[in-house]
């Protein structure tokens, strides 16, 4: 439906309708956003329910294991930058949905390859390229619909939907190899993943001042200068960096490391490891909520979207170094599941502050920043395989990871949250400005 044609419909609607739509579609926009997320999420987490059989019935080592993660991640993060930025350009609506039914379909086709390396690597690599810019994307058209009080909320809500699919992974995949093999969460998830991006191409439209703010939009070499050289933005860019490099553990590593060193069977990872990702869920869900409410309520949201994220980053590690030692598989799983609220109680937090900083350019902020976050998701399972293939420790990785969070920590305190990209760029450059 053209632009005409809705603005007929408009005027046919009466107050009262267009005003219950006006109250109702921005959320069922994040529903959809929502649903966008869930679907990158479990093509990321059905992995690591495939991971141990592949080790298992093709005697692959584990770094080779890594390298196979990593393929995903790496034509992910190349791509994110160009993509969002065209996203921007473009329009969320074909943006979002091509995307989703390109990876679903190359999510589909890594299960008929998927007894063979090679193929299965470059099946996710293709996969991977498809993904990379669909949730800052998706960001980008949420972001007009929700207003700056609401942000973090909004994001929390998003985020807490992959973290249910992430959870729903581990069950749904085991149920899947069990009855059709390893191909089968590829075939499962790929599919309810193309039928997501039918949704958002039927159902999403940009708010009336869309196309306008489009028009608007500054090309090309400008925006990146803008982009390269706000400390800000580098500070969030380096703390999500640090935060990914940990989640991605929980994404690829987790379920062998229950089975490897606490002795965890099939069965129990399938019953309990969605645990921890619930726990992120609730994480990110009240982490946006609270940091909204607190901001709205002190007026200070420089402090509150520093505060929260650090916290919540020290606290996740604090409950994490116990989780690896823990001897009871019950403390294990529990443990695992309120580090993992914690460190989710951070990333709703962080895309609220993309949203913001890039105003127009909110899939642009976004997906730089998620860009070396995924830097991180590429050498996080790698590390992780050498680590214990020269080590012999499965919770030395995770010390590690511990490391970098308390990094990361220290990161958020170095972004300016008032910062805005889009003024800045609306603005001649001044070389020897600093954001």
């Amino acid at each position: 439906m053209d632009a005409t044609s809705e603005a007929k419909k408009g005027m046919l609607q009466s107050p009262g309708a267009m005003a219950q739509r006006a109250r109702i579609y921005p959320w069922i926009v994040i529903a959809m956003g929502s649903m966008v997320y869930m679907s990158n999420y479990t093509d990321k987490a059905l992995m690591s329910v495939v991971a141990p059989h592949l080790i298992a019935n093709l005697h692959i080592s584990k770094i080779t294991m890594g390298w196979i993660f990593s393929a995903f991640a790496i034509t992910y993060t190349i791509l994110q930058p160009l993509l969002a930025y065209l996203s921007d350009i473009f329009g969320p609506r074909r943006s979002v949905g091509l995307m989703v039914l390109w990876y679903g379909a190359f999510t589909i086709l890594s299960g008929v390859t998927a007894l063979n390396l090679g193929q299965l690597a470059w099946m996710r690599a293709a996969t991977g390229a498809g993904e990379a810019a669909s949730m800052p994307a998706a960001t980008g058209g949420v972001s007009p619909w929700v207003p700056p009080g609401r942000r973090a909320l909004s994001q929390g809500i998003m985020h807490a939907a992959t973290r249910l699919g992430a959870a729903l992974t581990v069950p749904i995949g085991v149920a899947s190899i069990v009855a059709f093999g390893i191909p089968g969460p590829f075939w499962v998830f790929g599919t309810a993943t193309v039928l997501i991006g039918l949704v958002w191409l039927a159902v999403y439209r940009a708010p009336a001042t869309g196309q306008a703010h489009r028009n608007q939009l500054v090309h090309g070499k400008k925006v990146w200068a803008v982009v390269l050289k706000s400390k800000s933005m580098w500070a969030l860019c380096l703390a999500d960096f640090c935060y990914f490099y940990t989640l991605t553990i929980y994404l690829t590593w987790l379920p062998t490391f229950l089975i490897k060193d606490h002795h965890f069977t099939m069965l129990k990872v399938g019953i309990y490891g969605f645990l921890p990702f619930i726990g992120g869920m609730l994480g990110s869900v009240l982490g946006g909520a609270v940091c909204d409410r607190l901001c709205a309520r002190t007026g200070n949201k420089r402090l509150w979207r520093r505060l929260i994220p650090s916290a919540g980053m020290i606290c996740s590690v604090l409950l994490l170094l116990p989780a690896i030692y823990a001897q009871s598989q019950f403390v294990t799983i529990m443990l695992f599941s309120c580090s993992f609220f914690f460190l989710d109680a951070t990333i709703s937090v962080f895309w609220a502050i993309a949203m913001d900083m890039g105003g127009s350019y909110a899939s642009t902020s976004a997906g730089w920043m998620n860009t070396w976050a995924n830097v991180g998701g590429i050498i996080s399972p790698i590390a992780f395989g050498a680590l214990v293939q020269w080590s012999g420790s499965w919770t030395l990785p995770f010390l590690v990871a511990s490391g970098l969070m308390l990094v990361g920590a220290g990161f958020v305190w170095l972004i300016d949250t008032e910062m805005r990209l889009s003024d800045l760029i609306a603005r001649p450059i001044n070389k020897n400005a600093r954001a």
